[in-house]
């Protein structure tokens, strides 16, 4: 049996991806390694409400909190706040939100292979593995969609640099925590990244941290858990993972592949969240496999229907290699400078944490804020 399209990994953005392709009126099947949609869960969690508002992800099913801003905590200690009146994000349950896409996609009359890995591809044919017995697969065009680790992505023989997927720990933890805020705690416990606390309540939160080099993630929790004194219990979910942190792949498609979320780096270099972004990514994907099933355009248009994403996208990496540049006393200078120049204010009111363009051209509209302008500009 020929099967129009074929998406590899059943995670967020894979299984919107086939939505919206099944929406278009395509045969979509799924194929998914693992025997359960959802898991192992391997994500914080965390959405902006503009973008899942945007993309009508079924977050009523699996939130299980709202934050309305972020303290963010220099090395010595100083905080910056960044605050709205309403909630802007959502603390999401991942396996729920990945298993009611599941239904969503099995609604629309999705075809999902659970227990079945990906071992080749050669042109339209997928070598597959079947609840441990090998099978072939005949598909027009296949989406990469299995995460930050892709096996697609090797199988295709596109490299991404070590130091752009930082590895990650985090666990869940009762204590007592602000529930309307979510931390990010920045120090040499955390080189290329931060530590984070995302609350699920005013007595759980999530605790994690990523870091590049070759630091040990759990070591590097125990280092910042110790250094913010966090008076916490019950340590549970213990979760580990790969945050892609770079700029997204040039090459994203190969002969009739294509790549999708973090499969592609198509993540936000500064927080390494990929839900939103990797959603929007496959919208993109959708116009792009859509017109050539339809009319033969080529299906290396993917890359300039990503163009506003990757506008973007750069913004972000930009943002994150000027914040790798900083030593502990840089930004400890620099968050002295923000409070000084009235950032909080600034952030607070024209803040985006999917979309920096929104706000990037504010900031040249602000002459307190002129010298970080110059600085992002150059870098």
């Amino acid at each position: 049996m020929v099967h129009a399209i074929a998406v590899i990994g059943a995670g967020a953005v894979g299984l919107h991806s086939a939505i919206e392709l099944l929406k278009s009126g395509w045969d979509v099947t799924v194929i998914e390694e693992h025997g359960e949609v959802g898991r192992p869960v391997q994500c914080a969690g965390l959405v902006s409400r503009t973008g899942a508002e945007m993309l009508h992800l079924p977050t009523e099913e699996c939130t299980v909190n709202e934050v309305r801003g972020a303290k963010l905590f220099a090395p010595d200690g100083q905080i910056l706040k960044i605050e709205k009146n309403k909630s802007v994000a959502y603390v999401l349950d991942r396996a729920k939100l990945d298993k009611a896409l599941y239904a969503e996609a099995k609604k629309h009359n999705a075809k999902i292979m659970l227990n079945t890995s990906l071992i080749d591809i050669r042109n339209e044919m997928l070598f597959i593995k079947h609840e441990n017995r090998g099978e072939m697969l005949k598909a027009k065009i296949v989406i990469g969609a299995d995460g930050a680790n892709s096996n697609i992505r090797k199988i295709l023989g596109i490299n991404v640099a070590a130091e752009n997927l930082l590895h990650a720990y985090q666990v869940t933890a009762k204590g007592s925590f602000d529930k309307d805020f979510v931390e990010l705690h920045f120090g040499n416990f955390a080189p290329g990244f931060f530590a984070w606390v995302v609350p699920e309540s005013s007595e759980t939160a999530r605790i994690g941290i990523a870091c590049s080099g070759n630091k040990n993630p759990n070591e590097a929790l125990q280092e910042f858990m110790g250094k913010a004194n966090l008076q916490i219990s019950d340590v549970h979910s213990r979760l580990a993972g790969i945050v892609p942190v770079g700029p997204p792949l040039k090459e994203n498609l190969k002969g009739n592949v294509l790549l999708v979320g973090d499969c592609a780096l198509q993540t936000k270099a500064t927080t390494g969240g990929g839900i939103i972004t990797g959603c929007i990514a496959s919208l993109a994907l959708n116009k792009t496999i859509s017109e050539h099933l339809k009319n033969n355009a080529p299906l290396s248009n993917y890359s300039s229907n990503l163009g506003a994403l990757n506008k973007e996208l750069a913004m972000h990496w930009k943002l994150r290699n000027y914040f790798n540049s900083l030593n502990e006393n840089d930004i400890n200078a620099l968050f002295a400078k923000l409070r000084k120049a009235r950032a909080e204010d600034f952030l607070s009111l024209h803040g985006d944490m999917d979309m920096p363009s929104k706000f990037l051209p504010k900031l040249l509209r602000t002459p307190s804020l002129w010298g970080l302008a110059l600085k992002l500009a150059i870098k």
